[in-house]
Parts: C-alpha cells; structure tokens; sequence
C-alpha cells in the first residue's frame, strides 16, 4: 500500500518472524552524525521526486545519477536515488546514499525513515547473527523520523509493523500496534482505514480487512492507496469479487492514470475472467499511458498460469515484459523468466520449462521456490 509522501516498503515485519530477535541486540542505541554543511538541491531534483512518487524510478534514475555525481551535497537528491536504489534491490548502493543524505540534513524526518527501512531491508536477507543489529537500526531511525515529525503517516506505518511482530524484548507490543493505527486514523482516516487492514491482514481475518479497505474507500472515495488496495483484495482467491475488484481498479484509473498499479490489477482480473477483448485493450492502453512498465503483462500471464487458460498468450506477455528493463519495484526478469519456465512446463515443454528456471537461477540465485521448479522439470 502507498502511504503519503514516496512510495516505501515495509520489510520489518518478515524479518521478525524469520529469526524471533535475541533480546542482546537491544544492547546500543546507535547515533547518527551530523553535518552542518549546507545542502545544494540541483534544478532536476524536483523533476525527479515527482517520478519517484509515481513508481517511474527508471525515468528518475536518468536524472539523479548524474545530479549526485555533480552536486554531492544536494541531500534531497541523494534521498531520492536511494529510494531508487531500494526499488532495483540495489541495497548496498542505497544505503550510503542515504546516510549521506541525513548526514547533510539530519532534521529530515523522511530521511531518516528511508535509512532505517534501507536497514530493514537488509535485516530481511541478513544471517540470523546480522539481522538483530540492523533491525535495532531501523527501529531507532524510524523513532528519530516520528520524533522529528510526528504526523509522518509512513513512519508511524512501519513503527507500527514493528511492534506488531517484533518480539517483546525487542520493544514489539501488539497494542501498542493497534495505538499508532488509531493514531494514523486520527491524522488521516483513509490511512488509518488502511493501516488497521494491515494488522487485519497479519492477523489473517479477511473478514476485517474488507471491512477496513472498504472504510479507507469511503472515508476517500479519490484515495488510489485505498482504491487499488481493495481491487487487489477482490482480484485474489479465496475472497475474490471480480467485478468490484474491476470497478475499484477503473476508479484509481480515472485518479490517476499515470500510474500503473490499478491498469496491472485490471488486467489480471481481465484474464482470470477471460475477458479477451477487455484485456488486450487495457494493456493497450497502460503501454500507451507508461511505456516503460510492462507490469500489466506479467500480471497478466501469471493470471493465465494459475488458470491453465491460453498458455501461448500468457508466453506472449512475458516475452514483451522481458523485451525492456523491468520497472522499480516491479518483478524482475528473474522472475519472469521462472515465470516463463512454469509455463512452458505446464505446456510440457520441460526442455524449454529447465532453460528458462536455470537461466533465472543465474540471475538470482535464491529466488524463492526456482531451485524446487528446476528439481521438479528435471536437472
């Protein structure tokens, strides 16, 4: 889900349920340093930091590369690129990026925010020894970043993550959780809506995260957090509405369609329901409205895997959505050609199924699930 400001992950809370943290990493509270050098914001940067906030992180890589290489001291852009850099899975690219940037401004709430998620991030692929370290990062950039401005919905988000999961030695307190959701409601009512779906959902009651997505629709009925939130919901089994997942999804379309999120959710509920015509035309129309996001494709054929339905086209989507650069945050060719591989398995093409999962096994070693596919077609 979006929150205000860029669009940032979470990636606390499977970190804490992977390794159940050891109350000794709660020994230090780290310091961060501070600079006093001014800092010199360069004429892309504003450019930049719309395109961020749309998910267009290749067009905004194109400007931010070179604007930190020739003015080092402009915070704003360094913050940027390391959200771009976090989009890519390029951590350890992001991370200096942006220590430099509250390094030049360390009064900056989201830049601290944007620290400790990098820092979460990492605790996520971490070993089981690291990952107690770098979660007491995150927790205490993101304490700095509500101190700093206490109505930062994202950071009151990932706060409340945190506690929500994190063991108690660590400072984890499920109502302590439930707190900053009602906090988040009474700064922003669709937020909160939507933060109080997010501990709904860690607490697998479907029922209630309907409940509050529907709220965070009503509360603003213009919101496209909330609009593309609940048209996933119904685009997915086991409480899949179709219809009411299409109606939301072309809502957020007419919000903004310049963002690719909704027409993606359209068209994976076009081919699960099979709606041939519907779906060439939105995916028409998303390439016109962002050439350089094929997600609509992936989403697409992976629709058509989990049906067994027109295999040959959902092999068409992931040939066009491998035939570019894939977008921050979106699956990466990794996945897509794994994605490829289960096709062609499921067409029984099992040659072609062990090419396409070892070739995403070299792009990406530990994809999730490709090592059990290749065993599966055969070594």
């Amino acid at each position: 889900m979006r929150r205000n400001n860029l669009r940032t992950p979470h990636p606390l809370p499977r970190v804490l349920i992977a390794i159940g943290l050891p109350a000794f990493v709660l020994g230090s509270l780290l310091t961060y340093p501070l600079s006093t050098r001014p800092s010199e914001t360069g004429p892309g940067t504003q450019d930049a930091e719309a395109l961020v906030k749309g998910g267009h992180y290749k067009r905004a890589r194109a400007i931010l590369e070179p604007q930190v290489k020739a003015h080092p001291d402009d915070a704003k852009a360094s913050y940027l690129l390391a959200a771009v850099k976090v989009s890519f899975k390029d951590l350890d690219g992001a991370l200096p990026l942006a220590q430099q940037a509250v390094n030049l401004d360390p009064k900056n709430s989201n830049y601290h925010l944007r620290l400790g998620q990098i820092f979460g991030e990492m605790a996520a692929r971490a070993s089981f020894l690291s990952a107690g370290s770098l979660a007491v990062k995150f927790r205490k950039e993101v304490e700095i970043a509500i101190q700093l401005d206490p109505a930062n919905l994202d950071a009151l988000d990932s706060m409340m993550q945190f506690k929500y999961q994190a063991p108690g030695v660590m400072g984890g307190s499920k109502d302590e959780a439930r707190a900053l959701a009602d906090k988040i409601t009474a700064l922003n009512a669709s937020q909160g809506d939507l933060a109080h779906a997010t501990l709904a959902e860690l607490e697998k009651k479907p029922d209630q995260v309907e409940a509050f997505l529907l709220k965070a629709v009503e509360a603003n009925p213009r919101s496209y957090d909330a609009l593309t939130a609940l048209a996933s919901f119904y685009s997915r089994s086991p409480h899949a509405k179709y219809e009411e997942a299409a109606k939301n999804a072309q809502a957020a379309v007419q919000v903004d369609p310049t963002l690719i999120g909704a027409c993606a959710i359209l068209a994976r509920v076009f081919a699960l329901q099979e709606r041939w015509n519907d779906l060439e035309q939105i995916l028409a129309a998303a390439e016109k409205s962002v050439a350089d996001d094929l997600r609509p494709f992936y989403e697409a054929a992976q629709a058509l895997l989990e049906t067994g339905k027109e295999l040959p086209r959902a092999e068409g989507y992931v040939k066009k959505y491998l035939s570019q650069e894939p977008e921050g945050e979106a699956p990466d060719n990794a996945e897509a050609h794994r994605l490829l591989g289960l096709l062609f398995e499921k067409e029984g093409r099992k040659a072609d199924a062990r090419v396409e999962i070892q070739t995403a096994l070299q792009l990406r070693p530990n994809l999730k699930g490709a090592k059990d596919d290749l065993k599966r077609v055969g070594q």
